[in-house]
């Protein structure tokens, strides 16, 4: 397994857990609520999907050709991306933002630089799995 998948596999392993323990405190509020405060619920099914994702992508980097440098690079990318996601969603929840664009919430710079990481990893990672898909 190279450096790479093992980053993914990690982060991905945390990220279901951190959106598992979210579960916690929107069921309690769902106990009593008709609905979950929107950031709580984003971040909960956030982490909870981009950490499958991690999962799934821990096995395509195994087909990606590129240099082992190039993969952990891209795998951190996207893990920092999928890391400062998760964090924006749940500032804004901890804060009671309403709508994060309006307010320009810490939340909203950390969903703001998530976008470019991921873009970045995901990129790469496509043009990997591709060529070694191609060839």
């Amino acid at each position: 397994m190279s450096t790479a998948q093992r980053i993914l596999l990690v982060y991905g392993t945390l990220s279901i857990t951190y959106g598992m323990t979210l579960g916690l405190p929107l069921s309690s509020i769902r106990m009593s609520h008709p609905a979950g405060p929107r950031h709580l619920v984003t971040a909960h099914l956030s982490a909870l999907m981009q950490g499958a994702m991690h999962l799934g992508l821990s096995v395509a980097f195994g087909f990606a050709t590129f240099t082992p440098w190039v993969l952990t690079a891209s795998a951190i990318a996207l893990v920092c991306g999928s890391a400062l996601f998760v964090a924006g969603v749940t500032a804004n929840w901890l804060m009671n933002v309403g709508d994060h664009f309006a307010a320009r919430s810490p939340g909203w710079y950390l969903l703001s630089a998530s976008g470019p990481l991921h873009l970045v990893g995901a990129v790469v990672i496509l043009a990997g799995v591709t060529s070694a898909a191609l060839s």
